[in-house]
């Protein structure tokens, strides 16, 4: 039979009311009254349902955490330090795999809300598209939305971003370094982080006055397969280059692998850097050069400031955090 606040109540002969007070740790019960509550809850083994509790607390202590793709190992170890950092804090996560299309963004973010989540992380740029094509964000207006990789004005959002144009900057620079003028970009995702460190690549190579022109950046889309597809392209387009910078480590590592089998040697003919600092970083040869964009410190920084604007303390809209590179054997 299941057991519910009743019971507790009998057994410590107490109102209901009293026991709800234990529950939540209300100021009001007397010692000696919580610690005969807490010993009826220990003895039926009680345990509070997280919806009535929600009804009490105005929220359920369940967050929704929203990622395109759960495989991508940059969105998976994002997902996991927000997991561990809410179950920290006494909340709870529901991690939604959308594939994302609008579409189905949509329908994740409706569940959600039918679920009675207190807030909502979105992971990844690519929901800047659904929030600002949809009317969801004012639909949703009591929720909070916490962002990560992208910002977007609104009553209810909340934004922790990476720096990538300074990511692109300590790239171009190291390559600079190393000697080569001859750099080319690989844009391998129509996101708005894509667009940042696209638009990075071009600011940084003008200010350096490095060579720049329609043969110096190409598109792909981000796979390791995608990578060998994209250094194809560039070798049939005859453009000069003695380094690339790929917008992500397994886009890197496909090209990498094109490179070599096309008789290239990595780093002598030509030096390669990644990004986001992923397994795929080091899995290849030689192990490429990296952007480390601080997943870990980028999910917990995104579950704190959201649980700062769940308790109404006062906060900031926007958190950046400064990626760092990683000097491998790859340049």
């Amino acid at each position: 039979m299941k057991i519910n606040i009743y019971d507790v109540a009998r057994i410590a002969n107490v109102s209901t009311a009293t026991v709800s007070r234990v529950l939540n740790n209300k100021s009001n019960v007397s010692p000696e009254t919580r610690h005969k509550v807490q010993e009826a809850i220990k003895k039926l083994n009680y345990r509070p349902s997280a919806i009535a509790r929600g009804l009490v607390l105005k929220h359920t202590k369940t967050v929704g955490i929203l990622a395109t793709d759960i495989t991508s190992p940059n969105y998976a170890r994002t997902a996991c330090a927000m997991e561990r950092e809410l179950f920290h804090i006494g909340y709870n996560a529901i991690l939604c795999n959308t594939g994302g299309s609008i579409e189905n963004n949509k329908a994740y973010l409706q569940m959600l809300v039918n679920q009675g989540v207190c807030g909502i992380i979105c992971i990844g740029s690519v929901f800047k598209n659904t929030l600002q094509e949809t009317l969801m964000l004012s639909e949703f207006s009591h929720i909070p939305f916490v962002l990560s990789h992208c910002q977007i004005p609104a009553d209810n959002t909340y934004s922790v971003v990476i720096n990538e144009k300074h990511g692109i900057r300590l790239c171009v620079e190291h390559l600079l370094e190393k000697g080569h003028q001859d750099i080319l970009y690989v844009k391998d995702a129509d996101t708005y982080s894509g667009e940042r460190k696209k638009s990075a690549f071009r600011e940084n190579m003008v200010r350096l006055d490095l060579p720049i022109n329609d043969k110096t950046i190409f598109n792909t889309y981000r796979s390791f397969e995608g990578g060998i597809a994209v250094v194809k392209e560039i070798l049939a387009s005859g453009s000069k280059f003695s380094a690339i910078i790929f917008g992500d480590d397994i886009t890197a590592a496909g090209g990498l692998f094109a490179l070599k089998k096309a008789g290239y040697r990595v780093p002598e003919d030509v030096a390669i850097v990644g990004y986001n600092n992923s397994p795929a970083s080091i899995c290849c040869d030689p192990q490429l050069t990296t952007v480390d964009n601080k997943t870990d410190i980028m999910g917990n920084l995104s579950v704190k400031l959201l649980q700062t604007v769940l308790e109404k303390k006062e906060t900031t809209r926007l958190l950046t955090v400064t990626p760092e590179l990683v000097i491998r054997e790859s340049t």
